[in-house]
């Protein structure tokens, strides 16, 4: 594991017991977006690399979509994250085949009701990955 990814989730601070929490939270997010197919690891023939995964093929084409059809700029933090966010919902769609009456419905809960849904956590922890893994392996779309 990067240890971007590492440091995203608790930036020094706290007790040893939070951060084997948080890595557990990640390790767990990453098992699930690799189980899903929107990371894949890396050829072990690609040495140029520091990361070891990368997202995936169809992941990617809905991001690009996603960045270019929403003018979002790569620069812009919230944008970038914005962005994994709807990628991650398009891509459930789409590629998991969750019904879009779902997916849509599970979108809308979370921006309502995020405090109170137990499935916020997953949700955020895979885009924080996701946007790990974005932004430190230089992805060009």
């Amino acid at each position: 594991m990067s240890p971007d990814i590492i440091d995203a989730t608790n930036q020094g601070n706290g007790s040893n017991r939070e951060i084997r929490a948080d890595v557990k939270r990640l390790v767990e997010a990453i098992e699930d977006l690799i189980y899903m197919e929107a990371i894949r690891f890396k050829d072990s023939n690609d040495q140029n690399s520091k990361n070891n995964v990368a997202l995936s093929t169809p992941f990617t084409l809905i991001l690009s979509n996603v960045i270019s059809s929403l003018h979002l700029k790569l620069d812009n933090e919230g944008d970038v994250m914005r962005s994994m966010y709807f990628s991650l919902l398009i891509y459930m769609n789409e590629q998991l085949r969750m019904p879009k009456s779902l997916t849509m419905a599970l979108g809308n809960d979370l921006e309502k009701y995020r405090d109170e849904m137990g499935c916020s956590e997953l949700i955020s922890n895979y885009v924080k990955v996701l946007h790990n893994i974005f932004t430190t392996s230089k992805v060009e779309i």
